[in-house]
């Protein structure tokens, strides 16, 4: 883990590094504009921009409920990740969550699968 990975300390999420992967584990279960949504996606840019993970994966598990602005801001790293040739997968999704990806046909737009070891092996297969 690089000292910048040491020193980074999210307010929303709990960064473990995998390798050039990293797992992101959001704290919070719900997640909505009562949040400050703005540092959340400052906080998942930083990942990519600062710590230089092309991989992510973000566990959903333990949140009950996402909002659209929430999904904005997910969609927001899918596409920078995509720029640069990086990936995201989302895991380990509460049914809630899983409604609302249906409901806004995001559930075919994202990479989402079961847990974070089947996440870890789809992006090593892709290698």
């Amino acid at each position: 883990m690089s000292e910048h990975t040491k020193n980074f300390q999210p307010f929303y999420f709990s960064l473990e590094p995998n390798g050039k992967i990293a797992v992101v584990r959001f704290k919070h279960p719900r997640l909505s504009e009562e949040d400050n949504i703005e540092q959340l996606g400052f906080e998942l840019m930083h990942i990519v921009d600062q710590l230089g993970y092309t991989q992510i994966i973000l566990s959903m598990k333990g949140v009950e409920w996402v909002t659209s602005s929430i999904l904005g801001k997910l969609i927001h790293l899918h596409r920078h990740l995509q720029r640069i040739n990086g990936e995201l997968a989302l895991c380990e999704l509460a049914p809630g969550v899983v409604d609302v990806m249906e409901t806004s046909r995001l559930h075919t737009y994202f990479c989402i699968l079961p847990g974070v070891e089947e996440s870890i092996a789809q992006f090593e297969t892709q290698k």
